[in-house]
């Protein structure tokens, strides 16, 4: 009987330390870093490092992960210039995943999280996830919860959590369940030091909103369409909504080209990337808008072919350079000039994310 509870105990320690084992490989992990590459490109299963050489990306290295799908996707965010963060879309283990990579010391942080991650964002020390019917949770960059605030159950946020130094913005719907007359079009504003609703802003009911951006005081939301409440008349749109975060008052900018999608930031920060939506028939198009001065330069790549259906990453390189991922491609693009510089065919169509060393 005592040899029998010693083998027991025996076999439980080396069932209990080989999860303990599996678990610290499955948070953690590093990267290969070296100071010689220009930017590193994440999939699901892999991290690629390339050098830029006469604006042509050319593969230095590629360090494969213990599985196919370790970073899964999601989007993508910056910490303390240090750390790429984003929540992964995938399962694995229960939950969905926090991922992040520290491009400093080259760690890997993956952290299962019990909360909604559908919808994330960053105000540049904190991480954001929220969902609907769930709560807005603020992570720090080790994704330590720090706080939480319930949502309410008639509202629906859209993508992206916005947040400045003093207080987090959802935008999305308010509709009582089962009165589709009852929608309306609101901006959720969360202090930041006591974690509650500090007010609930209401805007025009037929607009239709994408993923917008946070900048210098002034949210910027692309509205993709205007519509009346039967969707029977849509109109094209060529605004985009602002929201003055210390007024709290909305107005809008007209573009000179229609159908705004999503915004995406640039290195320097009075700069937005505005990709238009547009059909498989057209090309792929975006206008630099300058926030100071209102000028805009637009863009199309027309010869892109096959057309992929959007951009999936954009990262300003340097004053003219940009550097995109789209399609299994990526492109260095002189945004001055108006050129394609150079292109590569990727090794996998879908990039999780994207890190530029300075």
């Amino acid at each position: 009987m005592k040899k029998m509870i010693i083998a027991l105990l025996a076999a439980f320690c080396l069932i209990f330390s080989f999860i303990a084992w599996k678990l610290e490989t499955y948070q953690h992990a590093k990267v290969e870093l070296d100071s010689n590459v220009d930017f590193y490109l994440v999939y699901p299963g892999k991290i690629e490092a390339f050098q830029l050489s006469n604006d042509q990306p050319k593969l230095i290295h590629t360090q494969k992960m213990n599985s196919d799908n370790y970073f899964g996707s999601g989007k993508n965010h910056i910490l303390d210039n240090q750390y790429l963060v984003f929540a992964n879309d995938q399962q694995k283990f229960i939950n969905d995943n926090l991922v992040s990579i520290d491009f400093k010391t080259g760690e890997i942080l993956r952290k299962p999280s019990k909360y909604a991650t559908y919808i994330s964002g960053t105000d540049g020390q904190h991480f954001y996830t929220a969902g609907p019917f769930y709560a807005l949770s603020q992570f720090d960059n080790t994704f330590k919860l720090k706080n939480q605030l319930k949502l309410d159950d008639d509202f629906f946020p859209l993508p992206y959590v916005y947040a400045d130094d003093t207080f987090i913005y959802l935008n999305g719907n308010q509709m009582t369940t089962g009165q589709s007359d009852s929608q309306k079009n609101v901006l959720y504003i969360i202090d930041k030091t006591s974690f509650t609703r500090s007010d609930i802003v209401e805007y025009d009911k037929n607009l239709v909103t994408h993923e917008g951006l946070l900048a210098k005081d002034t949210l910027y939301l692309p509205i993709t369409s205007h519509h009346a409440l039967d969707y029977k008349d849509i109109e094209t749109s060529y605004d985009i909504l602002t929201f003055n975060t210390k007024t709290r008052t909305f107005s809008s900018i007209t573009l000179s080209q229609p159908a705004p999608g999503s915004i995406q930031p640039l290195k320097e920060d009075n700069l937005l990337f505005i990709e238009h939506e547009s059909d498989w028939l057209s090309a792929i198009s975006f206008t630099i808008y300058n926030t100071q001065t209102g000028q805009e330069s637009y863009h199309r790549l027309d010869e892109l072919n096959p057309r992929p259906y959007y951009i999936d990453h954009v990262r300003q390189l340097d004053g003219n350079r940009l550097l995109l991922i789209l399609a299994g491609k990526a492109l260095i693009y002189d945004w001055q000039a108006k050129k394609v510089l150079s292109q590569i065919i990727l090794s996998e169509d879908y990039v999780s994310g994207v890190w530029v060393n300075d």
